[in-house]
């Protein structure tokens, strides 16, 4: 009989059930889940509540906290639990990094923890050796500030706890959490997860260099300055470390979501594979696993141990389906070491935009882009791409311009450089499609469309090369530096960081920048004209003209992006990122005759455009109106990106400290004579647009030089221009008022009189 009541009491223990004392009700879980976490916390839900059980050996240990939602940011704390009396403390730590600083808190703030909730022990059961906590106001209703600044209104009465799951090392909690998005109540999805750190990964140590993300403060990563810091990277171990090529002990895996259409899933699959290579530059052999999966729950996608690869459903609702292009990528990381956790890619281009982006370009190479829809097989190809360049950001690398004015431009037509360089040295530049090839030089299509590149197998080895075991912390020091000394000869390694001021021709986007941004620009042109005259032919089959004048007014783009190219030779440099013991400079000045020649390439075609793009023969079919005018648009913006207040500075820069003597006044002297080019011309006409784009140039140095000094302090005069721009700008401008006034009086009877009457009044006000 006691035999049978043991079995019995054994039987309702491990099967799990509710016991009350003290009012309290508090479920255990089977013990088959308990020993499958037993070292780590256990969950269980108790009708609308939520139950935590935390093992007294998890006190005290650091554990990742992060929310799942449907921003493309995860966010994420390090966390620690620790018991004060009868109440258990949920406190956000400071990071202690390998890389030998602490992660405050808060920027300049130094605390090392601070309580993020607090709850009361529920009574237990037995003597098991933890804490049991409610924590359900923690994941529905409590505001917790994720990143700096992060906030939320929450509306409670419509948020809902869904269930939660116990995996190995980890408790994933699926919610519902209502908040005011848009000025609308909605019930978003949000997911939780505390998840156990491993033992710290050996680290490498950011280098601004390289193009990696590193820690980040405040929402900022450092930029061009060697901040204490490591890279973000995946934990690749070598199976057999005395192997030159090893497989890894775990390799980087990634999930195809189902969600995915088959047809595109291997296209996407061939995306991330292009970096193989890349890691068998570092040592590694298959060091990624693709894996495709019939379905996939939500306890797995959201899994710390779990990389997804989504398909963005933003492109199938109505009024986003043709503005979605490009992905994004959503990591956590452990900024202890900057060891990569979890990285889920999104990818969300739409197909419309696809074909717009590629027929644009490449049209007038490749017969398959000149007939909508396009073949699956192109789009395909571009899917490969977009996989590709987010794998990139999931191995580590940032968005940048790597080796960009390197590459010649004689190769970029030369089939064998193609197939082995490309014609862009990364898959992480925004170059895009090329277009600077011709028709003549029948180069495959396949060699249109970016690849992973040189620069990114580069970017890999240095990143991921494990040293053998022995080599002391000097000697991997010197080898990563030999990698990085690298750039000094093969320019295509260099790296530039993003930033908003454009200061050379190698950071520029949305082009395929070569060494000779004019000559290619030339021949991006003919396509661009090419382009302009099967517009109407890919469009007959439509019902309206909403494709012809999309397709036209992303051409125009396209062509302020190649003018905006050739403007950043002006008062630009060519960028080589150099440690202090490296001779050279940083920053090497265009030579003055290319700065010159630019100036006068952007006369003859940026303010003075041919007809065949600015009237088309299509365009009286479409428009009635002036308005809008694109191309007075793009023209005003290269006149401003001329004058901006950094490159007068530069220039300015180039005069008085690398003697070029009086360079600002000569660069300007001839864009001014270039856009009033009427004034010498007896009885010229000036056009609608050319009077507006004068006066636009009149007006913008008045403001110039009436601008009042409000900054003292160097840093924050960026946008200010100096005294010495000021003097040359009322310089040109007295003499463009001498030159209308003989202008006016040589031809009384002009047709343009009155706007030459207007420029004089504008002036004359401010003299």
């Amino acid at each position: 009989m006691k035999y049978f009541i043991l079995i019995c009491f054994l039987s309702i223990h491990c099967s799990g059930f509710s016991y009350r004392t003290d009012d309290k009700t508090i479920s255990k879980i089977s013990t088959n889940e308990v020993s499958k976490n037993e070292a780590f916390l256990t969950s269980f839900m108790e009708g609308n509540q939520l139950y935590l059980n935390i093992p007294n050996q998890m006190l005290g240990k650091p554990v990742l906290f992060v929310r799942y939602d449907q921003t493309p940011t995860y966010k994420h704390l390090q966390v620690i639990w620790s018991l004060n009396k009868d109440k258990v403390l949920l406190k956000v730590q400071s990071i202690n990094s390998t890389a030998g600083i602490i992660i405050p808190l808060k920027p300049k703030l130094d605390l090392m923890e601070n309580i993020l909730a607090i709850f009361p022990v529920e009574k237990k059961i037995d003597n098991s050796k933890s804490q049991c906590i409610n924590i359900t106001k923690l994941v529905l209703n409590q505001r917790i500030e994720w990143t700096p600044g992060f906030k939320e209104n929450l509306v409670p009465e419509i948020s809902l706890l869904l269930g939660t799951k116990d995996l190995d090392n980890e408790v994933i909690i699926k919610t519902n959490r209502g908040m005011v998005v848009n000025q609308s109540k909605l019930s978003i999805p949000v997911y939780f997860g505390f998840c156990a750190l491993k033992e710290h990964m050996k680290a490498r140590q950011y280098d601004y260099r390289m193009g990696f993300f590193n820690e980040v403060i405040n929402g900022i990563p450092y930029g061009i300055n060697n901040r204490i810091a490591n890279i973000n990277r995946w934990r690749l171990e070598k199976k057999y470390k005395d192997q030159n090529l090893s497989v890894p002990i775990s390799p980087i895996e990634f999930i195809l979501s189902p969600e995915i259409p088959n047809k595109w899933r291997p296209y996407i699959k061939a995306g991330i594979e292009e970096w193989l290579p890349a890691f068998e530059s570092a040592g590694f052999k298959n060091a990624i696993v693709v894996k495709e999966v019939d379905s996939l729950k939500d306890w797995q996608a959201h899994s710390i141990n779990t990389s997804v690869v989504h398909w963005g459903k933003q492109k199938y609702f109505r009024g986003s389906e043709d503005e979605n292009f490009g992905g994004t990528v959503s990591k956590v990381v452990d900024f202890r070491t900057g060891e990569m956790l979890k990285c889920d890619i999104h990818l969300n281009a739409s197909r419309e935009n696809y074909e717009d982006r590629y027929f644009i370009r490449a049209a007038p190479l490749d017969k398959r882009a000149r007939k909508f829809p396009f073949p699956d097989e192109l789009i395909g190809e571009m899917y490969q791409c977009l996989a590709a360049h987010e794998a990139g950001h999931a191995f580590g690398i940032m968005d940048g311009n790597y080796g960009e004015y390197s590459y010649p431009l004689d190769k970029i037509n030369e089939r064998n450089w193609l197939e082995k360089m490309g014609f862009t040295p990364s898959i992480m530049n925004y170059s895009r499609p090329n277009n600077i090839a011709q028709p003549e030089d029948s180069i495959p299509p396949s060699l249109l469309i970016q690849k992973v590149g040189p620069t990114d197998l580069y970017n890999i080895k240095w990143a991921y090369l494990e040293f053998p075991i022995g080599t002391s912390p000097e000697e991997e020091n010197a080898e990563l530096e030999s990698i990085i000394r690298l750039q000094d000869s093969i320019s295509w390694y260099r790296y530039n960081y993003r930033r908003n001021e454009v200061i050379g021709p190698a950071m520029t986007d949305e082009v395929v920048e070569t060494n000779d941004p004019i000559n290619s620009t030339k021949m991006a042109l003919k396509n661009i004209k090419r382009v302009i005259e099967i517009l109407p032919q890919v469009s007959q089959d439509q019902k309206d003209n909403a494709r012809l004048e999309r397709l036209y007014k992303k051409t125009l783009e396209l062509w302020y992006r190649h003018m905006r190219h050739v403007v950043s030779l002006i008062g630009g440099y060519e960028i080589h990122y150099k440690s202090i013991n490296q001779e050279g400079s940083i920053y090497t000045p265009i030579k003055l005759e290319q700065q010159k020649e630019a100036i006068e390439f952007l006369i003859f075609n940026a303010f003075n455009p041919p007809e065949w793009l600015v009237h088309p023969e299509f365009i009286y079919r479409i428009n009635y109106s002036t308005y809008p005018d694109k191309m007075l648009e793009y023209q005003q913006n290269l006149l401003f990106e001329l004058l901006r207040p950094q490159r007068m500075k530069r220039l300015e820069y180039l005069e008085n400290s690398l003697g070029n003597k009086r360079v600002t006044q000569k660069l300007l002297l001839n864009l001014q004579v270039g856009l009033f080019k009427e004034l010498n011309e007896n009885h010229r006409i000036v056009n609608p647009r050319r009077q507006e784009l004068q006066s636009t140039y009149i007006d913008k140095l008045i403001w110039i030089v009436k601008q009042e000094r409000q900054n003292v302090y160097a840093e924050n005069k960026s946008h200010d221009y100096t005294d010495y721009s000021k003097g040359i700008f009322m310089e040109h401008l007295l003499a463009l008022k001498k030159d209308i006034e003989k202008t006016v009086k040589r031809n009384k009877v002009n047709s343009s009189l009155g706007h030459w009457e207007l420029c004089l009044i504008k002036i004359n006000e401010l003299l």
